[in-house]
């Protein structure tokens, strides 16, 4: 059975250590997953805002972004194994949008994520 972890409950449970620098809109956060197990970050933004975000973890994992809209899943950047990522995306709608890590390693990945939400520029 697929374990599905969302970093609010994360952050409850322990395994995820957050942090915010309220002047700058600056997050931190260490997202931990095991073999299969699904770390997310899912901020919610308006049309025209970019996310601006990196990220790095000892052990590849599989990485998307992506959105719901009813039934369909949408993935503006595509899964990809890799163990570090320095990306920034401008967001098409208002939407929640989630950052997606898969462990696949049978140790824990541990994932160290920066990212901020910028202002759109109109």
């Amino acid at each position: 059975m697929k374990k599905f972890v969302v970093a609010s409950l994360i952050l409850l449970t322990g395994s995820m250590a957050a942090s915010a620098d309220s002047l700058t809109n600056k997050h931190y956060v260490l997202v931990t997953t095991h073999h299969n197990d699904i770390g997310e970050i899912c901020p919610e933004m308006d049309e025209g805002q970019t996310l601006d975000f990196e990220f790095e973890s000892n052990h590849d994992v599989e990485f998307n972004l992506h959105y719901h809209e009813g039934e369909k899943v949408n993935y503006p950047i595509k899964p990809q194994q890799l163990s570090s990522l320095n990306k920034a995306f401008k967001a098409p709608i208002k939407q929640t949008y989630c950052l997606m890590w898969k462990g696949l390693s049978e140790e824990a990945s541990k994932i160290k994520v920066k990212y901020q939400i910028l202002p759109s520029n109109t």
